[in-house]
């Protein structure tokens, strides 16, 4: 894993996103306001030290599962308690026929990876046009050998380790996400709130995330 740490000084509850796959802070950087916030991303190595985390009492974290960022944060935190945690459009089983990325996607988009592969995942994650034009303006700086390589990790990860004690208290689930369809993440958190939008939705982390320019 890696992170970045923004507005590390303020008093404030920490608010820490963890980010789908292939991210950095790229794409949430103009979207961040003035709180501590940090963006945890590449999850090839999920043993890295997270020291922000480091003597914060629960209260003092809210925490933000993004995609394949809600299994790692699970991961991460085990049965740790927060003052919130906010899953969107993810689940705690991102590779599941029912809950999460039917597992032939998953491999399909493993096994035919590339560059070719990577634009049309970001087509389908920003649900196309303007959106995916205006991620692109601050898409994250990574090579595609870098992304195989958290892919083919996370496949592995997921398949093989218990899913934590962790606990959701809020869900938001997107009725035009195109990569974990909603109806699988509704069947992961019945009590999910049902909003317009995409995989990406600029608007709503924007808002999560305490300001910037949605």
């Amino acid at each position: 894993m890696q992170y970045d740490l923004f507005n590390a000084t303020s008093d404030a509850p920490l608010t820490v996103l963890f980010a789908g796959w292939g991210m950095d802070a790229e794409p949430f950087r103009p979207l961040i306001g003035p709180g501590p916030t940090a963006i945890v991303r590449d999850y090839t190595d999920l043993t890295a030290e997270l020291p922000f985390l480091n003597g914060r009492r629960g209260e003092a974290l809210r925490v933000i599962g993004w995609s394949m960022g809600v299994w790692a944060a699970m991961q991460v935190l085990g049965e740790r308690p927060v003052r919130e945690a906010i899953a969107v459009n993810g689940t705690p089983w991102p590779i599941d026929a029912e809950r999460g990325i039917p597992p032939e996607i998953f491999d399909a988009t493993l096994a035919g990876f590339g560059e070719a592969g990577l634009t049309r995942f970001r087509r389908r994650m920003c649900g196309g046009g303007e959106a995916l034009k205006d991620f692109m303006a601050h898409a994250p700086k990574r090579g595609t050998a870098d992304l195989e390589a958290e892919l083919r990790a996370l496949g592995e990860g997921i398949r093989s380790k218990p899913v934590p004690g962790f606990v959701w208290t809020r869900a938001i689930a997107c009725t035009g996400d195109r990569i974990f369809p909603q109806a699988n993440q509704l069947r992961a958190f019945p009590f999910a709130e049902s909003r317009p939008g995409a995989h990406w939705d600029r608007a709503l982390f924007a808002e999560l995330l305490g300001g910037g320019q949605g």
